[in-house]
């Protein structure tokens, strides 16, 4: 990935921080299965953090996203028969694992900031960007693309202070990884100048 690009999808899923958890489905324990995943959820979750689950298998949605508070009150039996789990399992006949997944309403807007930014829609994906922020304002995600949208659009003090501040995010994401390395580029070209 080039310096000046946001992240695409798959690698912000591939690399962002835990945000979910793989649970095996044995078609005869579906109940047991459920009541794992509520407890693993609750667990998990810190209050108003994460907003919606996604559910899926081998790498795809078996649905729309799930409201948390729904998923969390969702009685057993309904939850699995109402849902395409239910027809995968009796399909396999046999164990499954199945990719549990938090989404936070910040998430959804970085992403929709991508797409706004890849159609050349800058201002828009910037008011995108800065919404997730308002949401978690110390999303490395969010942080490094605006970061980046901003040194694209020639306003380098204002990305440097957004790269400095993705930069001190949680050690290991790698948007905190490339974050730093644009503070020092910029800040090298800045002494240079």
């Amino acid at each position: 990935m080039s310096e000046g690009s946001p992240r695409t999808d798959e690698e912000q899923d591939a690399s962002g921080p835990f945000q979910g958890f793989k649970v095996e489905i044995d078609p005869d324990q579906v109940e047991d299965a459920l009541r794992s995943v509520r407890e693993r959820v609750r667990e998990s979750v810190v209050a108003g953090r994460y907003t919606k689950v996604r559910l899926s298998y081998r790498g795809r949605s078996l649905g729309p996203d799930i409201p948390l508070a729904v998923f969390l009150a969702a009685e057993g039996a309904a939850f699995w028969l109402l849902s395409p789990l239910a027809a995968l399992l009796a399909n396999l006949g046999a164990k499954a694992i199945l990719d549990v997944e938090f989404i936070h309403e910040a998430d959804e807007l970085v992403q929709e900031g991508l797409a706004a930014y890849l159609d050349g829609e800058l201002e828009q994906a910037e008011a995108l960007y800065r919404k997730a922020l308002d949401k978690r304002p110390d999303d490395p995600a969010a942080l490094y693309n605006l970061g980046t949208l901003l040194r694209v659009m020639g306003r380098v003090e204002e990305a440097l202070v957004v790269f400095r501040k993705a930069a001190m995010g949680p050690e290991g994401h790698p948007d905190v990884r490339r974050a730093a390395e644009a503070v020092d580029k910029l800040s090298t070209r800045k002494k240079t100048l």
